[in-house]
């Protein structure tokens, strides 16, 4: 009988090691959808921050292995729409408040896990490309078209 206490003590903390994470708590903010409705589901405005959020995850992660490199047209984004995206960061901040950090961390996990890496790559390469040489009010009418192909 001694034996058996010990392994179910073991049994029980491993049960509680297993248990679901807490539900998740939305105060009236949206949390970044699955990426097939990402971009239908966004403000223009947060599209934006989204768009630039997939091309970060892009630029950092396509390189070598057949993929195609998309940091120099992050850089270009970056530099000629600077204006613009501080503009959706400050709506970001707004709309999540002390609940940014977690809703970024969702974001960027959202688009560091694809299926496929190598089609990803190419598509942000495309899209980024053409990102960086419209002007901000252009790029932000048409981000959540470009989003959703990357998405």
């Amino acid at each position: 009988m001694m034996r058996v206490a010990p392994a179910f003590g073991l049994l029980a903390a491993l049960t509680a090691c297993a248990s679901p994470a807490p539900q998740q708590v939305n105060r009236g903010h949206s949390l970044p959808p699955p990426a097939q409705s990402r971009a239908a589901s966004v403000e223009p405005n947060e599209a934006v921050w989204h768009l630039r959020a997939g091309l970060n995850v892009a630029a950092l992660s396509c390189r070598g292995r057949g993929r195609t490199p998309v940091a120099g047209q992050y850089a270009r984004l970056l530099s000629r729409h600077k204006g613009l995206l501080a503009q959706a960061y400050a709506g970001e901040q707004r709309r999540y408040g002390a609940g940014l950090d977690r809703h970024q961390t969702q974001l960027y996990n959202r688009f560091s896990n694809q299926q496929n890496p190598t089609k990803f790559c190419a598509a942000a390469a495309s899209v980024g490309a053409r990102a960086a040489t419209m002007d901000s009010p252009t790029l932000a009418a048409r981000a959540r078209s470009l989003l959703g192909e990357i998405g």
